[in-house]
Formats: structure tokens, sequence, C-alpha cells
């Protein structure tokens, strides 16, 4: 399977979001499927397979410790049209890597 996001979509460290909710990876699979329900079928599977998902966002899994955490997030600053969303890997409550999924 091709990369599922960019590497220009990862970012470390990153001080410009705020997290918004917690998630399961099941959780995140059904955030994905209602943002980008309108995609092809063959696009969406990579959404509802658990297991691609993961594979799929190996920059935060392969990074991932005990006690860390997966979390939806969000910019800090947004205005209509402008802002971006995505998932962090959090630990002791701070983003350490940052997907970004969607821009606005």
């Amino acid at each position: 399977m091709p990369d599922m996001f960019s590497p220009k979509d990862v970012r470390r460290e990153p001080t410009d979001i705020e997290m918004v909710q917690e998630v399961t990876l099941q959780q995140l699979s059904d955030w994905l499927l209602r943002l980008f329900g309108a995609l092809p079928e063959h696009l969406l599977q990579h959404f509802r397979d658990l297991e691609a998902l993961k594979n799929g966002l190996s920059p935060i899994f392969n990074e991932m410790r005990d006690g860390d955490s997966l979390w939806l997030c969000q910019s800090r600053f947004r205005a209509p049209l402008w802002g971006h969303e995505g998932v962090a890997l959090v630990r002791d409550n701070r983003p350490i890597v940052y997907i970004l999924m969607m821009n606005h």
C-alpha cells in the first residue's frame, strides 16, 4: 500500500495545534469515514481496515509507548476556510507527532 499521508503532513512537536478529543483507533477510523465519506469505496477501505490504518499512521505508531494516546487535534488558529485537523500522538499531555489530515 502506498503511504497514506505525505511526509510533509507529518510534524514533530507541533506548537500550533490544540487537542480536541482522545480517541481509540476505532474512533479515529469512524471520524475519518465521516470526514471523507464521499470518497470512492476502494479509498475508504483503508480507513475501515484498522491494520491498514495503523500501518498508514506508522509515524505515530512507530513512536508510541505505554501511556501514550491518540488525540484528534485542530489548528489553534482558525477562520473561515483557514485551519487544519488531524491526529496526534500525545505523551505527558504534549503532542509529539501530528499528522495533518484536512486543510480548510
